[in-house]
């Protein structure tokens, strides 16, 4: 059977035609990624390909950066999540807790009563009529609602499918529930994770509908995979019902690929994109999972997946300056020779702005573009309908706006539309400096190289040495970054005792010193402090061959760059398996100190067993049940492979309750 295999990155789509029989990569291709207009990229990627062989493809299989990226940066559609029995009063500094689960906006909340059956001694049902009865005023402007309950596993996640049934009817948008994604007792977690999957659904909607529209301008009535966090694959349907289970969905993909082209049981994987840099583990052959749920950004979440450590560090990561130092900054930025390709007229007015030789506190040179156009929309203010009006089609330099606005570029007004993706600045960037240095040769380098003279101006580096500069910030920062990963999981007590900051201070110390030693074959004298690893790295992502050698290098080991390293994404995509998970719990009851048997939640039910075989049979049986039917919805075949664990858990030496969890595993059904 042949396969396409596609990952939409932030810079760049790739792609690849697979034989998924003999496992054989049958032609690959790579092309800018049009975050304006996806259907537009994903297009010129299937046309890049053999349209003999594409011809034949009976499946697509996508991986996407869009919901990570969404999370490191703050975007997505706006929604709100509704909190039913979690009293926001008896916080203490309310807003500070609820930030660190990435819940920083608590009008973002609604919270309402509520005390589940089966643990309180005075339940208290939720106040349904009275939500009905405010629902429109109570979600007004949002895209999407998330709805999550305290206790959940005490009656099977009732409340929240009573307040969805509720809110399906008073609203027109997709609403979603913790309890159809985790049962994790931890209710500001599964708050966080609700809520961020309602800001992304219009996201991965709209996604969708490009990828789903792209096929059909090219008579392929195919279905569509997504990865997920995993590394595993979702329907079309799955995704779009949970899109935060895509989270990472990128990253997965790349440990996927890296281990299918590299052959290596044990190694690293490190995938550079447009916007992150991701790193993962491989040990015997197969990718080390998070213990926990996600955590990426702000946000901490229930959602199960890789253990991938993620950082802003892309060819698209802005290169500013700060206190005359040139900096590499985490925002994400469209690259100048980007920009320029489209707008010519971008090069002549850094030109003009170079050429006024001035120094000044801002990075001038940066672009306001228009990405998504809000048109008459009563949910932004005037002046901000005002800012899309001016930039319709016409990107503008900061001054020249602010001039147009009638006001200085210090009182520009932009911040939530940037936030919200409507805008975004086009600047510097490490692609820049490898289309300036002739390592990236989709674009012409004249506006970036403008640019690099404003720059010099401000910093004193000569044009000539800047991009060298940026390459060594570049280096400096996945060094850091793998460091830490391998620090962290050999030594994570005296990662804690010693603090972020100073394991920190002590990576940085040694990258300079292996840095120097490399330039000098000079040994930094009294001691050396040196980090290294006999793990091979495996590259991933177009840039990757420009920096991971000389990181290899400083960490004692060698880098693996294969033919499809630039296209592994597309590749892991393509070669991943369906795998579809149903946990259920045999809880311990106890009468204050005196055990009473055990219980099972089927549904809302509260099954009860006197012996404990008993109940872990019926867990076992009903777990087994679940699977099959969840297998059918996730595109498992009728006859995958299920394997069922069970996992006591004990409490301070008494035992609290059994995890059973059933997983079913095979290919995607087509």
């Amino acid at each position: 059977m042949i396969g396409i295999g596609i990952d939409t990155g932030g810079t760049y789509t790739d792609v690849v035609v697979y034989d998924m029989d003999n496992r054989e990569v049958l032609c690959s291709g790579k092309t800018p990624t049009t975050r304006d207009d996806l259907e537009k990229c994903i297009l010129k990627a299937l046309d890049s390909m053999d349209k003999t062989y594409v011809k034949q493809a009976e499946l697509l299989a996508i991986s996407t950066t869009l919901a990570t990226n969404a999370c490191l940066e703050n975007k997505g559609g706006r929604a709100k999540g509704l909190m039913i029995g979690m009293e926001p009063k008896s916080t203490l500094n309310l807003e500070q807790v609820y930030a660190r689960y990435g819940l920083r906006d608590i009008e973002q909340l609604v919270f309402i009563d509520g005390r589940p059956e089966n643990i309180y001694v005075n339940p208290i049902e939720p106040d349904w009529d009275d939500l009905a009865a405010k629902a429109a005023d109570m979600f007004r402007g949002c895209k999407a609602v998330g709805i999550t309950q305290i206790y959940p596993r005490a009656n099977g996640g009732r409340f929240e499918r009573i307040a969805k049934q509720i809110l399906s009817e008073k609203l027109d948008v997709p609403i979603t529930t913790a309890f159809e994604m985790s049962d994790d007792v931890d209710p500001l977690r599964r708050g966080a994770g609700t809520l961020l999957n309602a800001r992304l659904i219009p996201l991965i909607d709209d996604f969708m509908k490009a990828v789903r529209l792209a096929l059909s301008e090219r008579g392929l009535d195919i279905p569509i995979a997504v990865v997920c966090s995993d590394g595993s694959l979702l329907t079309e349907e799955m995704a779009k019902e949970q899109p935060v289970g895509t989270l990472l969905s990128g990253p997965a993909a790349s440990v996927i690929g890296g281990s299918v082209i590299a052959g290596e049981p044990d190694a690293l994987i490190v995938d550079m994109g447009g916007t992150t840099t991701d790193i993962a583990l491989i040990r015997d052959g197969r990718p080390i999972l998070a213990k926990d749920g996600i955590s990426i950004g702000p946000w901490k979440t229930t959602v199960k997946g890789l253990y991938v450590n993620t950082s802003l560090l892309g060819g698209d990561s802005a290169v500013r300056f700060s206190e005359g130092e040139i900096v590499l900054e985490g925002d994400r930025v469209i690259p100048l020779s980007v920009l320029s390709s489209t707008y010519p007229y971008v090069t002549d007015r850094l030109k003009e702005l170079a050429d006024e030789g001035r120094h000044h506190t801002r990075m001038l040179s940066e672009f306001m573009v228009l990405q998504n156009d809000i048109g008459d929309n009563p949910n932004y203010t005037a002046a901000e309908r005002h800012i899309c009006d001016i930039l319709r089609g016409h990107p503008l330099i900061l001054e020249d706006l602010a001039e147009q606005l009638d006001t200085s570029i210090y009182k520009l007004n932009t911040e939530r539309l940037e936030e919200e993706g409507v805008l975004m600045r086009s600047g510097l960037t490490p692609t820049d400096m490898m289309t300036i240095c002739g390592d990236l040769d989709f674009y012409r380098p004249d506006a970036a190289k403008q640019a690099l003279r404003f720059l010099s101006k401000n910093t004193g580096v000569s044009e000539t040495e800047i991009p060298a500069t940026v390459y060594r910030l570049v280096e400096k920062k996945m060094y850091c970054q793998i460091a830490e990963i391998l620090l962290l999981q050999k030594y994570p007590k005296k990662w804690r005792l010693l603090g972020e900051d100073g394991v920190r201070l002590l990576i940085e110390q040694s990258f300079e010193e292996a840095y120097a030693e490399a330039l000098t074959r000079k040994k930094p004298e009294w001691m050396r402090l040196a980090l290294t690893t006999d793990l091979p790295i495996i590259g991933v992502g177009a840039p990757i061959h420009i920096f991971l050698p000389r990181v290899a290098q400083l960490l004692g080991t060698r880098a693996i760059l294969h033919q499809y390293s630039s296209v592994a994404n597309a590749l892991g995509a393509i070669a991943s398996q369906v795998v579809t998970r149903v946990t259920i719990r045999v809880h311990a009851d106890y009468v204050g100190s005196m055990p009473d048997g055990y219980s099972v939640m089927d549904g809302e039910n509260r099954i009860k067993f006197e012996h404990y075989p008993d109940a872990e049979k019926y867990a076992s049986d009903l777990a087994l049940r679940l699977v099959r039917e969840k297998a059918r919805r996730n595109g498992n075949s009728e006859t995958p492979h299920i394997e069922i664990k069970a996992e006591k858990i004990y409490g301070v030496g008494v035992y609290f309750e059994t995890v059973v969890e059933a997983i079913a595993t095979d290919e995607f059904k087509v």
